[in-house]
């Protein structure tokens, strides 16, 4: 009875394998060929080839839906390629257990940055500041970009300088701190920190777009400091402000916030100036900016004589199916214009 006992046994054995190692087989394999995928996709990513590389990581997630390196690698790509919504959405299907990685909460306030969710990205990334083994300069750098898109100038600005003082050698905090101290309306010191930042400007079309804007800084500055403003000084008066175009890639992503510039009203009747101040990205910067040069107004006057004048005027983006039609009422044209 016992042999029959153990024959029985050693037969239910092999069976019991003989099913079971299929499918650990199968498994093993489905491995393999996300890991394939991810290999691949990091290979394009790598080399700039970004479409291909959300490809191969959305195949790799296909096979191998918990997959963390895949994920976080597919999240970057799609941020690359500006489409933060589906970033944050890979993002928030990350396991629990890998939500508490600082690079995790970092990735995660970089994508809430891109999509303009400025309370979630801040969290991401005080917790990612709060858990870091050692101080990072990009996490105060994006944590001072999400204050200044919030208006907080002040603390920008701390943002910027922290992350300088962890390495005086990161160039994006100059540029930070040169836009946090132009919302401000510190003028001459936006211009200086410009100037330091293009000094590590290694790209030439950069370079020139820099150096414009440092020029129109500079003559910005000086506009501010002049004291030869008399009583008899008259305003420009706006008369129609273009509305710029919503872009197809903002409507994607339901980017909505305010634009800020500050635009040089000439004496002759023509805009000969503009600065961002504050942008939203996704194009709508340069709608802006287009916008902004097609403004109609009157000169302003100094003791009867027509005067250049800087202003700032403010772009709301809303994501409605509004109308592009010009902007022309008394009423609302005075809620764009800020002193």
């Amino acid at each position: 009875m016992g042999i029959r006992h153990k024959i029985f046994q050693l037969i239910l054995l092999c069976f019991v394998t003989s099913v079971a190692a299929p499918a650990a087989w199968s498994q093993d394999d489905e491995l393999v060929r996300a890991q394939e995928h991810y290999k691949l996709g990091r290979k394009f990513y790598q080399t700039g080839q970004t479409e291909r590389a959300i490809e191969e990581l959305y195949n790799a997630l296909s096979v191998e839906e918990v997959y963390f390196d895949a994920q976080m690698l597919l999240a970057q790509s799609l941020l690359t390629a500006k489409r933060p919504r589906e970033a944050v959405a890979m993002l928030r299907g990350v396991d629990a257990i890998e939500r508490g990685k600082v690079s995790y909460q970092k990735l995660l306030g970089k994508a809430y940055y891109q999509a303009n969710k400025l309370r979630e990205a801040s969290i991401s990334l005080n917790y990612a500041i709060a858990e870091a083994s050692r101080p990072d300069p990009e996490l105060y750098y994006y944590h001072g970009l999400v204050e200044l898109r919030r208006g907080n100038t002040r603390n920008a600005i701390h943002d910027a300088r922290r992350s300088l003082s962890i390495s005086r050698r990161y160039p994006p905090a100059r540029k930070l701190l040169s836009d946090a101290y132009l919302m401000a309306k510190d003028m001459p010191r936006a211009a200086r920190q410009l100037a330091i930042y293009l000094n590590y400007v290694r790209s030439p079309e950069e370079a020139t777009t820099m150096r414009a804007r440092l020029k129109a800084l500079r003559s910005l500055s000086r506009a501010k400091s002049e004291k030869s403003v008399t009583t008899s000084f008259i305003h420009p008066q706006i008369l129609n402000v273009p509305k710029p175009l919503y872009t197809a890639q903002a409507r994607r992503n339901r980017i909505e916030g305010t634009v800020k510039v500050e635009v040089l009203l000439g004496s002759d009747g023509v805009i000969q100036q503009v600065i961002l101040v504050q942008g939203l990205g996704f194009g709508l910067d340069e709608e802006t900016i287009q916008a902004a040069t097609g403004i109609s107004f009157k000169p302003g006057e100094n003791n009867g004589k027509p005067v250049s004048v800087w202003m700032r005027i403010l772009f709301p983006f809303m994501f409605t199916p509004d109308d592009e039609k010009p902007i022309n009422d008394k009423s609302r044209i005075a809620g764009l214009i800020t002193k």
